[in-house]
């Protein structure tokens, strides 16, 4: 080999190595900045279902452990039975650079990767933070009085895939007694979130120091601990 065809190799060498090096630090970075959701589904090709306010409280209360899991159950229900699911995440970050993340059904999404308690200069939509948050501190306050092995209910949705609702005081409620057991209904729930369909309660909970998370659908009872 001559010296000018060496030459022209190391150079395209060093120019490939440049080019992943960069896309390395570029998904590093993007992996460490903070970024706001701006719109999330969970399916299959056109078979898909609109996530976005679901992930937002469940990514606002930490996940569990840091974590929030992609499955039919996390994510409301299953859109494309019997197909590999993805979800899609559309974010911006602070300088307004937007992108989209994709999670693979049985994967987990980072929680401290999205922010998404930022105040409304990142949300479109007003949000009423502050009283979520004193009614959350409270809980907090109440539940290191009792210990740390106390029955505590970190969040609670019932629904069915965007059709979901926030039930979270509900099972609070009936944790005071320090266990639940509960038929799940629309009654014992207190509405009906999506009419004529099969709706799932997924309860996120704290006992003896560890966080769980518990799937029933409706019509059957969910016990805790």
């Amino acid at each position: 080999m001559n010296q000018k065809n060496f030459g022209v190799r190391a150079i395209t060498v060093l120019l490939s190595a440049a080019v992943v090096v960069a896309a390395l630090a570029l998904r590093a970075s993007a992996q460490q900045e903070s970024w706001q959701v701006i719109r999330a589904d969970y399916g299959w090709r056109q078979q898909r279902a609109d996530v976005t306010d679901l992930l937002r409280d469940l990514l606002s209360r930490g996940g569990v452990n840091g974590r929030v899991a992609v499955n039919n159950q996390s994510m409301g229900g299953d859109p494309a039975v019997g197909r590999d699911k993805i979800l899609r995440v559309f974010a911006r970050n602070f300088r307004g650079e937007q992108r989209e993340f994709d999670f693979l059904e049985g994967g987990f999404l980072d929680a401290a990767m999205f922010q998404n308690q930022p105040g409304r200069d990142w949300d479109d939509r007003p949000r009423d933070n502050d009283r979520d948050q004193d009614r959350d501190d409270r809980f907090r306050g109440a539940d290191h009085d009792r210990g740390r092995d106390a029955l505590q209910i970190l969040y609670a949705f019932y629904g069915v895939q965007h059709r979901t609702v926030n039930v979270t005081d509900v099972l609070r409620t009936r944790a005071r007694e320090g266990s639940i057991f509960l038929h799940v209904s629309n009654d014992t729930m207190g509405l009906d979130p999506a009419v004529g369909a099969d709706k799932v309660l997924i309860v996120v909970y704290r006992f003896e120091g560890k966080e769980q998370a518990v799937a029933v659908a409706e019509g059957y009872n969910l016990t805790l601990p």
